[in-house]
C-alpha cells in the first residue's frame, strides 16, 4: 500500500514525528495520527492549511472560528492535496493555537496497512484544562515509539 511520509514539526519547540500514512487516508485520520503522536487530548477544534485552502473541523460549525473560506474535512482528499503540495500546517485549538509545520518526506510505494510511527525527537505533549475553558500545556516524557505505535494500531482498526 502505497503511504505519505510525513515529518511533523510542533512550531517553536524541538518536538517532530515522522509518521508514514496510507495515500488512501483522509484528514480526519490524518489529525488523529497527530493527536496520538503528539499526546494530544482532542479537546478543541482543529484546521489544515494546505496550498491555500483551510480544511476544517468537521465538527466545528462555529462561525466565529471558521475563516471566510474553507471546506470540511470530509470534502477533501489527502491524497489529492499531498500530490501537490510538499508542505503545509495543522493547527490544533484554533482560538489559542499549537501549529504543526508538516513536510512530505517521501513516498513509500509499498508502506503500511496502518499510520505507523517512524521517527521522534522531543517529549510528549501534557494537556491539562484549567476549568475556564483553556488548556495548559507541558512538556512530559520521552515517547514510547512502540506503545504509540500501538495506539494507532489500536484506534484504526477498531
Amino acid at each position: 500500500m502505497k503511504n505519505y511520509v510525513l515529518k511533523i514539526k510542533l512550531e517553536n519547540t524541538d518536538i517532530s514525528r515522522t509518521v508514514a500514512i496510507p495515500a488512501d487516508y483522509g484528514f480526519f485520520d490524518l489529525h488523529e495520527v497527530i493527536q496520538i503522536v503528539f499526546g494530544w487530548e482532542d479537546y478543541y477544534f482543529h484546521e489544515f492549511n494546505i496550498a491555500g485552502v483551510t480544511i476544517a473541523d468537521d465538527d466545528n460549525d462555529d462561525n466565529y472560528l471558521l475563516p471566510e473560506r474553507y471546506k470540511y474535512e470530509y470534502e477533501c482528499n489527502l491524497e489529492f492535496f499531498l500530490m501537490n503540495a510538499k508542505k503545509f500546517s495543522y493547527t490544533y485549538d484554533v482560538e489559542q493555537p499549537w501549529v504543526h509545520d508538516i513536510e512530505v518526506e517521501g513516498i513509500l510505494e509499498e508502506g503500511f496497512d496502518l499510520p505507523v510511527l517512524l521517527e521522534s525527537e522531543g517529549v510528549m505533549v501534557v494537556e491539562t484544562p484549567t476549568g475556564d475553558g483553556e488548556t495548559q500545556v507541558t512538556y512530559g516524557r520521552a515517547p514510547d515509539k512502540n506503545a504509540l505505535n500501538i495506539e494507532l494500531k489500536r484506534t484504526f482498526t477498531s
